[in-house]
């Protein structure tokens, strides 16, 4: 028996070309989540190398927040949770990791191949193109703060290059990590539109000089 095929549209036709392309990012958010979820599964398995993991996740990372710039696209999204609850995603690898705003190895200092490294004077082995890159980093965001960046648009980024970076620098101990993982994930939780107050924006600061004396003490 003969069956005709019929094409199935995936927009109506009153659907105007704006929203076509609004749908047609939602649709590449979920499919990064799904993928996402993949590479944090891979990981755990070992299937994948430090290295492979942190570029992945980190790029991924890099296109879910340029589709959700769109402040159209980001409205449609609604959030995170109400994003997964309305499309049914089980993905919980992945949602904790959109959540964090940063790839594990980052947030736990789990180190991957260095560049060459030298010996401090107590024996710790230290990357010395990571402390120039640590120390530019540091610098770099707390001019950030001064000249009054305040949003997630603009620090989480900073904040997330700087972690990466101190990690780089050997695996020594750094007391200051955890306090810059919290703030960093504090950031990636705020909304496009939102920006810190001037009185977090002051801690943090603080913060970062503090951390900054105490990463120059572990090159002693």
């Amino acid at each position: 028996m003969h069956r005709n095929s019929q094409e199935i549209s995936l927009f109506d036709h009153s659907t105007s070309s704006r929203e076509r392309e609004i749908l047609e990012a939602l649709g590449e958010v979920y499919s990064l989540i799904i993928v996402l979820d993949q590479v944090e599964k891979a990981y755990l398995k070992d299937c994948l190398s430090s290295e492979e993991y942190t570029s992945t996740v980190n790029k991924l990372l890099a296109q879910y927040k340029t589709y959700l710039a769109d402040e159209e696209v980001a409205k449609e999204f609604g959030g995170l949770e109400q994003f997964r609850a309305k499309y049914q995603i089980s993905a919980s690898n992945a949602i904790t990791r959109l959540e964090r705003g940063m790839p594990v190895t980052v947030e736990h200092a789990i180190q991957t191949k260095n560049s060459s490294t030298a010996l401090s004077s107590n024996g710790k082995n230290i990357s010395g193109k990571a402390v120039a890159e640590a120390t530019g980093n540091f610098i770099t965001v707390m001019d950030a703060l001064k000249l009054n960046y305040r949003t997630k648009e603009k620090l989480h980024p900073l904040m997330s290059e700087l972690l990466l970076s101190i990690n780089r620098a050997g695996s020594q101990d750094f007391e200051y990590r955890k306090k810059l993982v919290e703030w960093t994930v504090k950031i990636n939780k705020m909304n496009i539109s939102q920006s810190l107050e001037d009185s977090d924006a002051r801690e943090l600061l603080f913060d970062l000089e503090a951390a900054y004396k105490n990463f120059y003490t572990l090159l002693e």
